[in-house]
């Protein structure tokens, strides 16, 4: 039936996954129109694929201008489906669509931050017109169910768990040659893509690192936005492997510097979602380090697709790079297993196929409604 679903999507700059996600749905037959930021890469992938787009970018929270845009959009014909995907496209896309006959349909990707005692939130995702909201762990499903007391709380149906799925032929040779990082060839290298921010727990990676053995030919790429920030970089020039660890803000091609890396860690404290970086890394070969903070867990198989280490302690995340330095065949295994567990078990075509069971209770329940008035 997912001819007769017509969907309107309202993000900002997509994803690779929320990307593939849409052309996979527009493929599979939904009626899917997305609107979302002009000229970006995403933008030109959904436009090569035959997927309507809207070009237009939301200026804010509350912004009466793009209210107007997407209410327009939404009266051009008879949508079923408005998912909002970002907190900009959920608060306008709340007010565009009042007084209209149309499911909502939300996403939340991290844990945290949400409050009933928070006005904002009631016009984010604690808005009761919400019908669902989609979160990309199991972890901020249960998260949004604790929230609130027993006479305020979400309905149990509203949030549900659905993947983001990725597709390793996203991210076809050639791979970037990491020496122009000065990391020099033949060394072991461990990554970290995260942002520079507190809850990413950097500083204790970087405690990890200065308590390896000395001497060891270990090279460390740390790179996201804010990465290189000045705390980051006073704790590197204390290090005793400082001359080892190159320090980056955020590089474009990270998904092609992954597979030239020989372990990827994640040392977040709190507020994990599912991490997109160790999602990457893991399509490239790269064992993943991640602590027991939100969706990693899902994401990996401790002791067989990686390693999940309690959060805010160094020691452990010391312990496991030495283990895969010193114990190749270990690596090579964990490696492969990695791999598997992104082609096998987080694919788009899954999250696709997920998502539009999703449309189609909704515009069931329409139906159901609309019979009984």
């Amino acid at each position: 039936m997912t001819e007769s679903l017509k969907v309107l999507a309202v993000n900002g700059e997509s994803d690779p996954a929320e990307t593939g996600s849409f052309i996979e749905m527009h493929q599979r037959g939904v009626d899917i129109k997305v609107i979302t930021w002009p000229g970006t890469f995403q933008h030109n992938m959904l436009t090569a694929a035959g997927v309507p787009t809207s070009p237009y970018v939301l200026k804010g929270k509350f912004s009466p201008e793009g209210i107007r845009f997407i209410r327009r959009e939404l009266q051009s014909k008879q949508y079923d489906i408005l998912h909002m995907l970002d907190k900009r496209g959920t608060m306008n896309g709340l007010w565009a669509s009042i007084g209209m006959h149309v499911k909502l349909v939300a996403y939340r990707g991290i844990v945290g931050n949400i409050s009933y005692l928070d006005p904002l939130s009631w016009l984010y995702l604690l808005n009761p017109r919400i019908d669902r909201i989609i979160c990309v762990c199991e972890a901020i499903r249960k998260y949004l169910l604790s929230l609130g007391n027993s006479g305020m709380r979400i309905r149990r149906d509203v949030p549900v768990t659905i993947h983001k799925g990725h597709n390793p032929d996203w991210y076809k040779p050639p791979f970037e040659d990491l020496r122009q990082f000065g990391i020099p060839g033949g060394c072991f290298v461990v990554a970290c893509t995260a942002r520079g921010v507190p809850r990413k727990g950097v500083p204790v990676l970087l405690e990890a690192i200065d308590n390896l053995p000395p001497g060891l030919n270990i090279h460390f790429l740390l790179a996201g936005t804010h990465m290189d920030n000045p705390k980051h970089k006073k704790l590197v020039e204390a290090n005793q492997y400082r001359d080892n660890i190159h320090l980056y803000g955020f590089l474009k091609r990270m998904p092609w510097i992954l597979p030239n890396c020989d372990v990827s860690v994640l040392p977040s404290l709190r507020r994990e979602g599912l991490p997109r970086g160790i999602i990457e890394a893991m399509i490239g070969g790269a064992v993943p380090i991640v602590t027991d903070s939100g969706g990693s867990p899902e994401l990996v198989e401790n002791e067989k697709s990686g390693f999940v280490v309690p959060p805010g302690e160094s020691t452990p995340i010391r312990d496991r790079i030495l283990e895969l330095y010193e114990d190749r065949a270990l690596h090579a295994r964990m490696s492969d297993a990695a791999r598997e567990r992104i082609r096998k078990d987080f694919t788009v075509g899954q999250t696709a196929e997920k998502t539009i069971a999703l449309y189609q209770e909704l515009v069931d329940q329409a139906g159901k409604e609309k019979g009984n008035r």
